[in-house]
């Protein structure tokens, strides 16, 4: 070698500054996480390549010091922070050999020589790293460990060729571990097939809760408050500089100065992720993620469409192997998602470089989207209000059906309001979710608008289904004669089969109040002629309809009966969210007709199709409403309790005002019921001056009879028989018109139980024979069910001799004994909290989402196909009303944790 190449060699030698060489210093607010390090000192000791793959701020650097810094395991470990200048094979040859210079290794030749052959040639840089590795061999160390952080600094191929060579013919007991932002181009594959290597990527370095509290601890000296911790989580993913900023924002505002601290934290991070992230990348992939950030999801198709790029596919596949903040979704399309608060960054940035061209993306991402609430997303952040509105109205009645009010209310509550006014269609679509939430003010209005100017011979269906709901919602509030005028309007308009059953159903609704119980059955028994006649598309469009107030009028039972059977001809194996209540339609009629298992069994698969499907307020209360007369017929008083004492306390919030000034009484008289048939007369007297205060107006008529029904039972309780008597043949002037048998105990039940009180056997059997005989007559034991059984228990002793001989007295006592004599039997939902809504499958597939799992290793994990994958995850973001699968994944994890 000549004196010029010598100096050459020399001066590129102790060009290297040895910091290089020097494990970053570790401050002290850095949290350790020792089962973190843990984990890594086992891979690197198992593995001879371990990479640390994530992207920046994300914890990596910070990791290996502390793995430096800690003498785990008896480690040596020698460090290379990896600057742009190692971008070439001598340099970074040159830097791989002073890093092991402080092994003092025995060398075959002088390690500055070997420097000259990595520039010769590809044999001599062979023969250099054979040297290198040699004197490796020369160690007496038991574990050398090289770190390479940085490693995403280096570009050329021939530097990873050199690294890889090496790679592979190091000795057992040295290490390589890997420092990077994006997966390099070494041999990773056949590492990994061969179980030589170990990844930690950006899920492993995500902070938990635990760490969180540790770092406001470490940087503070106090633990921020838990939802302050649980909200820089979310929004940083666990990421560490992302969290950190978020943390140091939090703990600079006070509690209420929630809008500087958003400002102030937003300016820090996304100028981070603006230096640190954005600006690192090539010009043309910069554009390509700003432009894609406006999807919820990435996948080649749309991100095509937004960038006229035909290399979309590619491009995603380079944007993931980057680290850039990326979920995927689907490994084999892609489809990846951004993170939320990378996501959010890049929006910000796209809307300060050009607000237009954002805009038109969502405009082109809108006519590309094939998913429908996707598309209406696009159009309101285009501000394509007419389109949007016209795709609300496609796919809104659907989506109100299998459930989704959240998602349809979000989607208005997105127009202007002069828009949504101008829109008699979206009115309709406001006022059924009204509707379903029994918000009976804005139901009114809502629907007012609809049934009013839906005018246009293709929108009758539309105007008569909101001429339906909006009798209904009056009806609700007591405005009965406004009802009528409603529905006989609905009359006179040209009805399909399927507006006929639902003209039937709302006839014999708003009837019940006014005193006319022959009127309520026929009109029942032509809704169920109606049903028989067409029972697939009837039995699912008026299942939410069919009201159970109605099940103890004589002769409803039976249309209950006949509905249910026609459900079950056209229920499919394929379980639908109308179900719920098909199935408590027949569940009533079980009820009533003193079928005990098959009651029990209805409960139980509406409360598992509640789970899967979630439930409106509407169905859950109808569910809960089945569920509380089940258990007080089953003598399971203390759910019957617990349950009817959740629903008054849901009804007195203030979005349900309207409805609790008409339904609150009734939801008393059902808590007072399982009271009474208890026998706890100290809780039952509690209620009494709630039962028997004026009735208010629009207060349905019946209500004047059950005052009269609660003052007879307080006096039976005060055993003033006289008053009793009075107030129960009070309540029998109006029994037989006004009746409402699920709501409220029977007048002829109790008056019989006075008079006996008072030994007067003949005149109690003649108040108690109508009940007997309509029980016998009907089959609805229901009526004696939800008695006190120790009262019914004493009225059945004096039923004559010759009746008791019968056929059909066997039947009831046959039947009375079966309710009466099992231990009590539970009818309970099977899971609290927010995850209530979903069934077992999807609660596995959300326990998949929120570990960060992809749709094919769920697929894979779970044994179903990716189409099976993707329809779990649409219905359980459905029900979560979230937008994003991190969103979904953050309520799991709260849930889990609580």
């Amino acid at each position: 070698m000549g004196a010029m190449a010598d100096l050459q060699l020399l001066e590129q030698w102790n060009a290297i500054a040895l910091t290089k060489f020097r494990a970053p210093r570790l401050k002290r607010d850095i949290v350790v996480r020792p089962a973190l390090l843990e984990a890594l000192a086992e891979a690197i000791d198992s593995h001879p390549v371990t990479l640390v793959c994530a992207a920046g701020g994300a914890g990596k650097t910070i990791l290996l010091a502390q793995l430096a810094a800690s003498n785990v395991r008896n480690f040596r470990v020698l460090w290379v922070t990896v600057e742009d200048d190692d971008d070439d094979p001598c340099r970074f040859f040159a830097s791989l050999v002073r890093a092991v210079e402080p092994l003092e290794l025995s060398w075959e030749v002088a390690p500055r020589a070997l420097l000259e052959s990595v520039a010769s040639s590809k044999a001599h840089m062979r023969a250099a790293l054979a040297a290198l590795v040699n004197a490796l061999c020369t160690t007496q160390l038991p574990r050398v460990v090289l770190i390479l952080d940085d490693l995403h600094r280096i570009d050329k191929p021939e530097v990873f060729e050199l690294l890889d060579s090496l790679i592979e013919r190091l000795p057992d007991h040295v290490a390589v571990v890997l420092g990077s932002r994006v997966e390099p181009p070494l041999s990773l594959a056949r590492w990994r097939a061969y179980g030589e290597l170990a990844t930690f990527d950006a899920k492993a370095l995500e902070f938990t809760e635990a760490d969180a509290v540790a770092l406001s601890l470490a940087r503070f000296g106090r633990a921020l408050d838990r939802n302050v911790l649980n909200e820089a989580l979310k929004r940083s993913h666990g990421w560490a500089a992302g969290l950190s900023l978020l943390l140091d924002s939090r703990a600079r505002h006070p509690e209420g100065a929630d809008q500087a601290y958003r400002i102030e934290s937003d300016r820090h991070l996304f100028n981070y992720l603006a230096q640190e992230v954005l600006e690192e990348l090539p010009e043309a992939l910069q554009d390509f993620a700003l432009r894609c950030s406006i999807l919820l999801e990435l996948n080649p198709i749309l991100c095509a469409a937004l960038t006229g790029r035909g290399d979309a596919r590619e491009v995603l596949e380079s944007l993931y192997r980057r680290n850039l903040f990326l979920t995927a979704l689907d490994e084999l399309e892609p489809v990846l998602r951004f993170h939320d608060l990378f996501r959010e960054f890049l929006e910000a940035e796209l809307t300060r470089r050009n607000p237009q061209l954002k805009r038109e993306l969502h405009e082109r991402a809108a006519a590309a989207e094939k998913i429908d609430s996707r598309a209406i997303y696009h159009l309101l952040k285009a501000e394509r209000w007419g389109e949007a509105m016209e795709r609300m109205l496609m796919v809104g009645e659907e989506r109100l059906a299998h459930g989704g009010i959240a998602t349809v209310e979000r989607w208005i509550a997105s127009l202007p309001e002069d828009a949504r006014r101008r829109h008699a269609g979206i009115a309709y679509l406001s006022g059924t979710c009204a509707w379903f939430r029994w918000d009976w003010p804005k139901a009114k209005r809502e629907l007012t608008i609809a049934a009013d100017q839906l005018t246009a011979p293709e929108h009758n269906a539309r105007r008569v289904r909101a001429i339906f709901h909006l009798a209904d919602a009056l009806n609700s509030t007591g405005e009965r004669a406004a009802a009528m005028q409603r529905i006989e309007q609905a009359a006179a308009l040209p009805l399909d089969p399927l507006g006929e059953a639902e003209l039937a159903l709302q006839r014999s609704w708003c009837i019940a109040p006014e005193g006319n119980p022959a009127a309520v059955a026929r009109h029942m028994q032509d809704f169920v002629a109606q049903v028989e006649r067409h029972p697939g598309i009837i039995c699912r469009e008026t299942a939410d309809r069919v009201h159970c107030m109605l099940i103890g009028i004589p002769g409803v039972v039976d249309a209950f009966e006949r509905f249910h059977a026609a459900f079950e001809r056209v229920r499919a194996e394929s379980r639908a969210h109308w179900h719920i209540s098909a199935l408590l339609v027949g569940g009533w009629a079980h009820l009533w007709r003193g079928r005990r298992a098959q009651a029990i069994s209805a409960v139980e698969q509406a409360q598992q199709l509640q789970h899967q499907f979630g439930a409106v307020r509407l169905v859950r209360e109808r569910l809960g409403q089945l569920q509380v007369l089940t258990n007080v017929a089953l003598r399971n008083f203390p759910l019957a309790v617990s349950v009817t004492r959740s629903h008054i306390e849901k009804m007195q919030t203030t979005e349900m005002a309207a409805h609790s000034a008409m339904w609150l009484r009734p939801y008393r008289f059902g808590l007072a019921r399982a009271y009474w048939a208890q026998g706890d007369g100290d809780a039952f007297r509690e209620l009494v001056p709630y039962l028997t205060v004026p009735p208010a107006p629009g207060e349905w008529p019946f209500v004047k009879m059950t005052v009269s029904i609660a003052a007879a039972q307080a006096a039976v309780l005060d055993g003033d028989w006289a008053q009793a008597e009075r107030h129960f043949r009070q309540a029998l002037e109006t029994h037989d018109r006004l009746r409402l048998p699920i709501i409220h105990a029977d007048a002829r039940i109790g008056l019989a139980h006075v008079l006996l009180e008072q030994g007067r056997k003949g005149e109690a059997w003649q108040a108690f024979e109508p009940a007997y005989t309509e029980v016998i007559s009907e089959r609805a034991i229901g009526l004696l069910l939800l008695e006190s059984p120790e009262i019914v228990d004493r009225l059945l002793d004096i039923v004559p001799t010759e009746l008791r001989r019968t056929a059909e007295h066997a039947w009831l006592i046959e039947t009375w004994l079966a309710w009466n004599e099992s231990s009590p039997s539970s009818v309970v939902p099977r899971r609290a909290g927010a995850l209530a809504v979903l069934s077992d499958r999807e609660c596995e597939v959300l326990r998949e989402v929120a570990s960060g799992a992809s749709n094919k290793h769920i697929a894979r994990t779970l044994s179903l196909s990716l189409h099976t994958v993707k329809r779990h995850i649409a219905n359980i973001l459905d029900k979560l009303d979230c937008d994003s699968r991190g969103q979904a994944a953050d309520i799991f994890r709260r849930a889990s944790r609580d």
